[in-house]
């Protein structure tokens, strides 16, 4: 009967092949610069925050919303 069609839900999986390769960076763990002032003086658990990348420092620190400045160097520009 190969003019059939398959049974819904039981079509093939292609799956992407790089889906699952880790980052050049990956080996080593994220280095983790913090919450800012302001959010810790909110919540000092951290709840509720956003993580931000900063390229000077390479590493997430994390802040409330509308924060832009590392709290390590000050840069400003992710």
């Amino acid at each position: 009967m190969p003019d059939e069609e398959p049974p819904a839900g039981s079509a093939d999986v292609i799956r992407f092949p790089h889906s699952r390769v880790a980052g050049s960076g990956r080996s080593r763990p994220i280095k983790d610069l913090g919450l800012t002032p302001l959010a810790r003086q909110i919540d000092p658990t951290g709840n509720g925050c956003s993580g931000h990348w900063c390229s000077f420092c390479k590493g997430v620190w994390f802040g409330r919303t509308g924060e832009t400045e590392c709290p390590v160097c000050g840069n400003r520009h992710g």
